[in-house]
């Protein structure tokens, strides 16, 4: 009966074992990365990731020529993100674009682009 016994506090001892080992993975499973909160330098991060690409996206549509499509990516880049250095530099391509305009003589798309941008800035 002893052997018996000491069979049972083994499977017992087993048993406990196991669950220790089950509670620790599932302690571990339920830490993943995607219930982890995103530290405040990983959202800057994806902030200047999406500010720089935007303002980039901009500017290729200026490069090709595409100025109302570029127009309207600067003024996205300065109503999303208005005190930033991409947001300078999208105001000033903005200009650029409505003197270029201007010196085509599409005076009413210059006058457009000041307008927006104004309309803008008021609202920051």
């Amino acid at each position: 009966m002893n052997d018996n016994t000491q069979s049972y506090d083994n499977d017992d001892a087993e048993t406990n074992a196991t669950t220790e080992v089950d509670d620790t993975v599932t302690d571990t499973v339920s830490e993943s990365p995607v219930e982890k909160v995103v530290t405040s330098s990983a959202i800057i991060d994806m902030n200047s990731a999406k500010r720089s690409l935007l303002l980039r996206m901009s500017n290729t549509r200026f490069e090709q020529g595409e100025l109302r499509q570029a127009v309207d990516g600067y003024l996205n880049v300065i109503e999303q993100y208005p005190n930033s250095e991409e947001s300078n530099a999208a105001q000033a391509q903005l200009l650029i674009i409505a003197q270029r305009y201007e010196q085509e003589g599409t005076l009413r798309l210059s006058l457009d682009v000041f307008e927006r941008l104004e309309q803008m800035l008021a609202t920051e």
